[in-house]
């Protein structure tokens, strides 16, 4: 029974690794602002500044805030 248990575990673990790794992949062929997260309600989407989407910090400019 403990070995029924333990391939379901284990079934159940590697299924949510392969599903997030695919869900990732499909988000990168999008592009940046196409798979994130926040879709359309990104305040830096609307901007011209092409990576102000779902940019971290060091992509943006030195104030923080994208260029108007």
């Amino acid at each position: 029974m403990s070995i029924l248990i333990n391939t379901l575990i284990v079934a159940a673990i590697f299924g949510y690794s392969g599903w997030i790794l695919y869900r990732h992949v499909q988000k990168g062929k999008k592009g940046a602002c196409a798979g994130c997260d926040k879709g359309k309600s990104c305040p830096g989407a609307s901007n011209d500044f092409s990576q102000a989407c779902c940019s971290t910090q060091e992509t943006l400019p030195p104030s923080g805030t994208a260029p108007k």
